[in-house]
């Protein structure tokens, strides 16, 4: 994300340069080695070496033969709408659930866990089916309406003949106990999901000496997980470098499986996930959707008979992502005199086609807004909050408005930076041609950031929604987390929570409040990167902003 005070040319990379103080994470980064320290040669060697794909053109170019396709999209692009009907209503009492009842109620493991906590003795088979069933029950969605599903093609995964399912089990197995573990302060399962972890990457390195199981869906599957299991254990910017290496070797990973992917059900899916994470890392770092993966999805979008709001997002994001580095907001000077005017129009273009999009997308697909001026502060933001279908409708919400964020950010630098250079008499309060725009620009970057606030009581099921009736209820009952809720909202919304509470438009107060709830995140959903953020946030002076004009708003450089 574009920005700082300082200058208008600044940087979308807030995770290129977190300059934390890591004193604090010594302890854990010193027994985190102890747990895996004789897989780290192979864990950088092979699996990290030889399959980082560099999100810059020459690396993806480099990472493979000119016989092999390969292609990114933006989150989860294959949506069947046809057969949907739901549509938000009122808010009415709900007929199906009680406000004690839990939406999820497959997340209460109290009753398994803490015999397990108090009993040193337990079988590490209960343990494992422990850290299974917690995966399971916390981070897959099954489809259902607009959604697709989220990881629901897990079993499908270890039932394939083809594939490893021990390499699945245990990599399952990390992100359950690690989850489990963040949730209950209990270390000694955190050190056996480290251990399972450690195993993870073994055999990952161990299927990629061979070309066919380099190629086979548990592959692919188990390092996109071992990715979430980073997301779940960062702390620190290593395991945000960590986080990164999965999602490149997911990246090199599609490249290599080629157009042969697109012949399965199971196949399609893993490729719209694993490219929805190729376009996060891409929108972190600033950098644009390699060529070799934007082909192999127009060979994908050759086949579609219609497409949905998710695949014409993703595609206007790459297009966002070009812009931005054509554009490159950390250069600091002009040098764009000759054609900063026409990626100006692209960038307004692309934005009223966002505008669009929001405008023709169909009833299941849309919110409702509830004001609630008696709702809890800490748990609603602005006594404002939205009710969409589920939790993953909402999470393509957060993308589109994290697409416009970063776009308005690219408008900015510019009209700022090469307008008043360029053409300052357009900017002009009195009647230039860019003054308007560059008022729209803050109006949009607020409502696309009040517009992620006001998912997050749904993203942290505070909202019980029940679609299929119809019904929806705010449960206030608790500042935390409401219990027995899965973490997979919450792992949905923490990037973009993150965007809107770094944008220096918000007042101390905003901020306080976004921090407030990446901490509930980290204490009751168990996903310590919720916490790296909040420190984040904070603590790093780039963010500590108490006086803003229109023209310093985008988020600082550090």
């Amino acid at each position: 994300m574009v920005g700082s005070r300082a200058s208008p040319a600044s940087s979308i990379h807030i995770a290129r340069n977190l300059n934390q103080d890591d004193n604090d994470d010594d302890g854990e980064e010193d027994s985190r080695r102890s747990y895996d320290g004789e897989h780290e040669k192979n864990k950088k060697g092979k699996y990290l070496e030889n399959n980082e794909v560099d999100v810059s053109d020459n690396g993806a170019n480099n990472a493979i033969d000119d016989d092999h396709l390969f292609v990114p999209d933006g989150l989860d692009l294959f949506t069947n709408d046809a057969d949907t009907s739901w549509e938000p209503g009122w808010l009415t009492p709900p007929l199906s659930i009680s406000p004690d009842q839990s939406i999820s109620p497959s997340r209460d493991l109290n009753a398994q866990v803490i015999p397990m906590l108090i009993t040193p003795a337990a079988l590490p088979e209960s343990l494992h089916e422990l850290g299974m069933s917690y995966f399971l029950t916390n981070y897959v969605v099954q489809n259902s309406g607009p959604c697709p599903g989220f990881l629901n093609y897990t079993l499908d995964i270890f039932a394939d003949p083809l594939g490893d399912p021990e390499l699945v089990q245990v990599a399952i197995r990390a992100v359950g106990l690690a989850g489990l573990a963040s949730t209950t302060g209990a270390d000694n399962i955190m050190y056996k999901a480290r251990a399972s972890y450690a195993e993870a990457i073994e055999r990952v390195n161990a299927a990629l000496e061979d070309s066919r199981t380099t190629r086979n869906d548990s592959t692919l599957f188990a390092v996109m997980v071992l990715g979430l299991f980073e997301t779940i254990t960062c702390s620190s910017d290593k395991s945000l470098e960590a986080w990164k290496y999965h999602i490149n070797g997911a990246a090199n990973l599609l490249m290599h499986r080629g157009t042969a992917q697109f012949g399965t059900r199971l196949g399609l899916q893993l490729f719209g996930e694993a490219v929805s994470h190729v376009l996060t890392l891409c929108s972190r770092y600033g950098q644009p959707v390699p060529p070799r993966l934007r082909l192999l999805r127009v060979e994908l979008e050759r086949n579609f008979v219609r497409k949905g709001p998710p695949w014409i997002l993703s595609t206007a994001h790459i297009e966002v992502m070009d812009l931005y580095n054509r554009v490159d907001p950390d250069q600091k000077t002009p040098f764009l005199p000759g054609e900063w005017e026409k990626l100006l129009s692209h960038a307004a273009e692309l934005d009223q086609r966002l505008e669009n999009l929001v405008a023709e997308l169909p009833a299941h697909w849309r919110f409702m807004t509830v004001s609630d001026p008696s709702a809890n502060q800490h748990i609603v933001y602005n006594n404002v909050y939205h009710v969409y279908y589920n939790t993953w409708v909402a999470k393509v919400w957060n993308g589109l408005r994290a697409c416009r964020i970063i776009l308005n950010q690219v408008i900015y630098c510019l009209l700022l930076r090469e307008g008043l250079a360029w053409a300052p008499y357009e900017l002009s309060p009195e009647g230039g041609v860019y003054t308007a725009l560059l008022q729209r620009i803050l109006e949009t970057t607020t409502e696309m950031r009040d517009g992620i606030l006001a998912s997050v009581p749904q993203m942290l099921g505070f909202v019980r929604h029940d679609a299929a009736m119809g019904t929806s209820y705010l449960d206030c009952g608790r500042a935390g987390m409401p219990y027995f809720v899965p973490a997979s909202g919450a792992y949905f919304l923490l990037w973009y929570l993150f965007l809107a509470g770094s944008l220096p438009i918000n007042s101390p107060e905003t901020r306080a409040w976004v921090v407030d709830r990446l901490r509930a995140i980290r204490s009751a959903a168990g996903i310590q990167k919720a916490g790296y953020f909040a420190d984040i946030l904070e603590t790093n002076p780039a963010f500590i902003i108490t006086e803003i004009s229109m023209n310093e708003f985008l988020v600082p450089s550090i």
